[in-house]
């Protein structure tokens, strides 16, 4: 009771508190401003996106493109690893023919 005492012998009923001038008839305006602003940053921040996700699509499809020339010459590599698997594995021709043609 005596603390509350001193605070009001000392400042009486006044509002300690101030607010500058003109602060509510410029508060609309200012939260616009700053809403402006949000939405601006929000589509900058949509389209980076969007230029990112083009650049990796193409990006990607551009590697998969120069991979792929690359590897033309291996396929022929590769039919003949399959083929000498094969021989080693000793699967005959008809063996793989009959496979075939129960698989479908």
């Amino acid at each position: 009771m005596n603390e509350e005492k001193l605070i009001m012998d000392r400042f009486g009923n006044e509002n300690p508190f101030r607010v500058p001038e003109n602060y509510f008839n410029e508060f609309p305006q200012r939260i616009m401003k700053r809403i402006e602003r949000q939405r601006k940053r929000r589509r900058m921040i949509r389209w980076s996106i969007a230029a990112m996700l083009t650049g990796c699509v193409l990006g990607t499809t551009l590697l998969m493109n120069v991979f792929r020339q690359q590897n033309m010459p291996l396929e022929a590599d590769n039919s003949q690893y399959i083929e000498d698997a094969l021989d080693y594995s000793m699967i005959n021709n008809m063996e793989i023919a009959t496979y075939l043609t129960e698989a479908e």
